[in-house]
């Protein structure tokens, strides 16, 4: 805090605050600052609630349980401030009310700006019409609530008076910007949501519109001043997914100032969830070259053990899972993943070529109805060497490097194709009859990369790129990605389950010599001839012991 910063002008908002639980923790927060400025705690209670606490949600019983934590927690420092009639800062957003313009106009309410009244309750009404869907993402710009409420406070009434105060209290606080906003946000992916909800993301928040913690990380920044601070525990998947890509962008340029990477099992003593979330403060504000704390617990079991080494850390102990890096770093690397841990080495081999620079995503196939046709080759007719109806058919599979997982097929008669087209997808024609290199999407562990026959089809289940120039940078750069040096840069790209076409095309072009190319072609030999050795190749002919 500088000299000339005043506690009873600070404001903190948690745009979804549930039952109040970050309220009342900021709450204690506060009541210490405040003793420590020599004020006393009763003194300090209502100025914490008329000024410095703020809340929001859609949910009326949530409101309820927060407005009693809120004032269940002031009664611990002031006995008498249920004397006191404090209206708390904290409300339900309101909601379709069946006021319509003309309505607005009859109100009996005098304004200092009568005009500018009427045209500011009209946006009001208007976009409070969904707010039990749409909540704290709602904005409002240029509201007079000065004039609004000068109107308000005369004695005259209405059949809509409750509502239209609601509606100017709960815009004001949408309006206003805070020092700080703090929540944990709702998950909500956007196949959840209502059309109302999905049009109003898709419309405003196009950037992080595939999931709802994604969309209250682009409104918090919105919220808060551009010296405030920003707070959130969410899934981690914004760090990484592609489908994140656009939001990352906008946060580097702003200023992540710490992270706490929980991973999974944050909250085991709640229902042992495996929801891998982070937990961070970002500051609107670029401040070059500022280097954050990010402190990763993701390979610590359990809550205890995740709260013993935050502690540690706080205590400035000797640690091995805190990392200080910048921003800048980030956006060395394709996509700007949120990678702290990564080392200068790694983040610097980012700068070279890139296997986007020499290969091509092949697209993929999607049947839309696997039961139908996909099959094992040894369930249709199949003569292997005439590719006539059923084609040879990657779909991911078991753990496999070099060569394998080769044991499907997939119907290629006209009036299939046609519906792959119309309803599922198509490869690339271009790109069907050439060598590749294909691996699994889904991944528990490590992954596995094998080569793509010319002759194979390819499901979404089995990425798979190509290069139709130079076939020898296939077996070097299918040594790369088998290699120690390939799973170290991927962890830094998206560490999580699925590993997409884009993440292997931003991965570093890695050349290499003659005697790479030998080793790895060799390996799919050797692994070819494994492969044939049991009854699940159809080029199997006997058992190798026989």
């Amino acid at each position: 805090m500088n000299s000339d910063f005043v506690l009873q002008e600070l404001k903190l908002i948690d745009p979804s605050m549930g039952s109040g639980h970050i309220l009342v923790y900021a709450f204690d927060v506060l009541i210490q600052l405040y003793v420590a400025e020599g004020f006393r705690e009763r003194d300090a209670v209502e100025l914490i609630l008329r000024n410095n606490l703020y809340g929001l949600d859609i949910d009326k019983r949530a409101f309820q349980l927060a407005y009693f934590a809120l004032m269940m927690k002031a009664r611990q420092y002031s006995r008498r401030i249920l004397n006191k009639h404090i209206k708390l800062n904290v409300y339900t957003v309101p909601e379709e009310a069946g006021i319509s313009e003309s309505d607005i106009k009859l109100l009996p309410m005098a304004f200092p700006d009568q005009e500018k009244a009427f045209e500011d309750l009209e946006t009001l009404v208007t976009n409070f019409r969904y707010g039990s869907d749409l909540g704290s993402l709602i904005e409002f710009k240029d509201i007079d609530f000065e004039n609004l409420k000068s109107g308000l406070n005369t004695e005259n009434t209405s059949i809509f008076d409750d509502d239209i105060r609601k509606m100017v209290c709960v815009g004001e606080l949408l309006q206003q910007k805070y020092d700080i906003a703090v929540t944990n946000p709702p998950y909500m992916g956007s196949s959840g949501m209502n059309k109302i909800l999905s049009d109003f993301v898709k419309k405003y928040f196009p950037n992080s519109k595939s999931d709802l913690f994604g969309v209250f990380m682009e409104r918090l920044e919105k919220m808060v001043k551009s010296s405030g601070y920003y707070s959130m525990i969410t899934q981690h998947a914004w760090m990484f997914l592609s489908s994140f890509e656009k939001i990352r962008n906008k946060i580097n340029k702003q200023t992540i100032v710490n992270m706490l990477h929980l991973g999974t099992r944050a909250f085991e003593e709640i229902g042992g969830e495996v929801v891998q979330t982070t937990a961070f403060v970002i500051s609107p504000a670029d401040y070059k070259n500022y280097s954050g704390n990010y402190v990763r617990l993701v390979d610590f079991e359990n809550h205890k053990l995740k709260e013993e080494k935050t502690v540690a850390v706080i205590e400035k102990e000797n640690t091995d899972y805190l990392y200080t890096t910048t921003q800048n770093n980030f956006t060395k690397i394709p996509g700007q993943p949120i990678s702290y841990w990564v080392s200068e080495n790694i983040f610097s081999t980012f700068e070279k070529a890139f296997i986007k620079d020499e290969f091509y995503s092949a697209g993929r196939m999607k049947t839309h109805n696997n039961n139908k046709y996909i099959r094992y080759f040894w369930e249709v007719p199949f003569n292997i060497n005439s590719y006539i109806d059923w084609i040879p058919y990657h779909d991911g599979g078991q753990y496999c490097k070099w060569f394998g997982n080769e044991y499907k097929v997939v119907d290629t008669r006209k009036t299939a194709v046609v519906f792959y087209k119309k309803h599922g997808g198509y490869p690339n024609p271009d790109l069907v009859n050439k060598l590749g290199i294909t691996w699994n999407l889904i991944t528990s562990s490590i992954n596995s990369f094998r080569i793509k026959e010319p002759n194979f089809l390819y499901s979404s289940a089995a990425p798979t790129i190509i290069n139709i120039d130079n076939t020898n940078s296939i077996y070097s750069t299918l040594g790369f990605l088998n290699s120690a040096v390939s799973k170290i840069l991927l962890q830094s790209l998206n560490p999580t389950l699925n590993t997409t076409v884009g993440d292997i095309l931003s991965l570093p072009l890695i050349k290499a010599d003659k005697n790479l190319e030998k080793i790895v072609k060799n390996n799919i030999i050797t692994c070819k001839n494994n492969w044939d050795s049991y009854e699940t190749s159809w080029n199997f002919k006997s058992h190798p012991l026989i």
